[in-house]
C-alpha cells in the first residue's frame, strides 16, 4: 500500500498539484494524508459533516473528487485541525500507555477476582504490593511547603465537624463526654 501511495505523491508532484484535498473518513484517510504531507504537499483533511450540507454534491465518487476540488478552490471549505508528526506521535504513546495501565488493571482485578473466590482474601494474606507506591518524601533541607486551601464549598463547616454533622448529633443515643445523653444540652 506505501508503495502505491508514494508513487501517487510521484505522480502529483509531476502534475504540479500542490494541495490535496480530502475527506475524512473513519481512519482510512490517515495513510494517504501522512505520506502526502512528507511528500511536500499541502494537505487538507475536511469534515465529512461539513462537506455534506454543502449543495450540489455529486453521487459518484470520480464527480466528488472533481467537486470536493472545486469547493476547496472556491475557499467554501476549511482543513480541520491534523497536529503536527510530533504531537502524534506523543499522543500514540500516551493512548498505548493509557491501554497498557487499563489491561494491567483489569488483569490485577482478575487474579484478585479468583483468589476470592478460592476463599483467599489478598488484601489480608499478602502487603499492597499491587497498589502505586507512596509518593517519595521530600528532602530534609527542603522547606515545607504549606498545603494549598481553595474556597470553601457553600454549606461545609470547619475542621473538627464532619459531613455538616456537629459532635453532639454523631454521638445521638450515645453517653456523651460530658456525661449526659447524646444530643442534651
Amino acid at each position: 500500500m506505501t508503495g502505491t501511495l508514494l508513487a501517487m505523491a510521484e505522480r502529483l508532484t509531476e502534475l504540479g498539484v500542490t494541495r490535496v484535498v480530502m475527506e475524512a473518513t473513519s481512519d482510512y484517510w490517515k495513510p494517504v494524508l501522512y505520506v502526502l504531507e512528507a511528500a511536500g504537499f499541502q494537505t487538507w483533511l475536511v469534515n465529512a459533516k461539513d462537506v455534506k450540507h454543502l449543495p450540489g454534491r455529486p453521487k459518484t465518487d470520480r464527480l466528488d473528487a472533481v467537486w470536493l476540488c472545486k469547493v476547496a478552490e472556491r475557499q467554501m471549505l476549511r482543513p480541520s485541525f491534523v497536529p503536527p508528526p510530533a504531537i502524534r506521535v506523543l499522543r500514540d504513546l500516551t493512548r498505548f500507555r493509557w491501554d497498557q495501565v487499563a489491561i494491567r488493571t483489569a488483569e490485577k482485578q482478575r487474579v484478585e477476582k479468583l483468589l476470592e473466590d478460592a476463599q483467599i482474601k489478598l488484601s489480608t494474606v499478602v502487603a499492597p504490593r499491587m497498589l502505586p507506591l507512596p509518593a517519595p518524601a521530600a528532602p530534609a533541607h527542603a522547606t515545607p511547603v504549606p498545603p494549598v486551601r481553595g474556597p470553601r464549598a457553600p454549606g461545609r463547616r470547619g475542621s473538627g465537624f464532619r459531613n455538616g454533622l456537629s459532635r453532639e448529633s454523631e454521638d445521638d443515643g450515645r453517653q456523651d463526654r460530658r456525661g449526659g445523653a447524646g444530643g442534651e444540652e
